[in-house]
């Protein structure tokens, strides 16, 4: 947790172009935040299941409508990065950050099934004949608008939250000033995507066991809460770099 700090005050000491030293995000929000959410859900899917199956898992329970904050809050935050000139000016960067954007409104449309969770519409037979749930969305639709999507999202988090880091920091690369050094993620988002991965792992890990289910039921939904959570701390931390340093042309 030390070399984790350490690299947190080295970004953080930063100055922007304002002269300003931009407040480092704190430690609660980036590493005790999402590692106190894990034990939590751990903790009350197995000493109240009932409780658990109950409210946090259904449709309109806590996790599917913590996944459309989520979602609405990387959407803001992607949007208010397109207002700065910095990000405009910069087509590749103004792509990626309009990525996230398309992301992010997917996944709380999608999650809220486009509002019918909010005002209960009737879903149109036709559509309630192809929908696996009978819902107004597209990730019952199709693995293409569910699973494959989210295998890319689930990539990108190992890839940019996991294995670059180390790349980096054992080789080197992305070298400084690059265009995928300027959007790597930070140490910051480092506890996010090891904790979604480490659900990952304790599933498969039960599944090997012969155990009926592990320490979370349902886990690829407390998988999503850290895959979304990481995406918000990655654009708010894309936005202190943005402020901090201009992008590479």
């Amino acid at each position: 947790m030390s070399q984790l700090t350490s690299a947190r005050s080295k970004a953080g000491a930063k100055i922007d172009s304002t002269g300003a030293k931009p407040a480092p995000l704190p430690l609660w929000a980036w590493l005790w935040l999402p590692v106190a959410t894990a034990v939590t859900l751990a903790v009350l899917g197995q000493a109240a299941p009932e409780f658990y199956r109950e409210y946090m898992i259904p449709e309109t329970g806590v996790l599917e409508t913590l996944h459309v904050i989520e979602g609405a809050a990387g959407a803001v935050l992607a949007a208010m990065l397109l207002t700065r000139p910095e990000v405009r000016q910069r087509r590749w960067l103004a792509g990626w950050v309009g990525l996230a954007l398309a992301g992010c409104a997917y996944v709380a449309g999608e999650e809220a099934s486009w509002g019918q969770h909010i005002f209960v519409w009737a879903t149109p037979e036709g559509w309630q004949a192809m929908n696996d749930q009978g819902e107004t969305n597209l990730h019952n639709v199709s693995s293409w608008f569910d699973q494959k999507p989210r295998l890319l999202l689930e990539l990108g988090v190992i890839t940019g939250g996991l294995v670059l880091p180390f790349v980096k920091r054992l080789r080197g690369w992305p070298s400084a000033g690059s265009r995928i050094a300027y959007i790597m993620p930070p140490i910051t988002c480092l506890p996010a995507a090891l904790m979604a991965e480490s659900v990952r792992l304790e599933e498969a890990g039960a599944w090997l066991a012969g155990t009926p289910s592990g320490l979370f039921y349902r886990g690829s939904e407390v998988q999503e809460l850290f895959f979304y959570f990481f995406v918000i701390l990655y654009l708010i931390e894309l936005r202190r770099r943005v402020r901090r340093e201009a992008p590479p042309a």
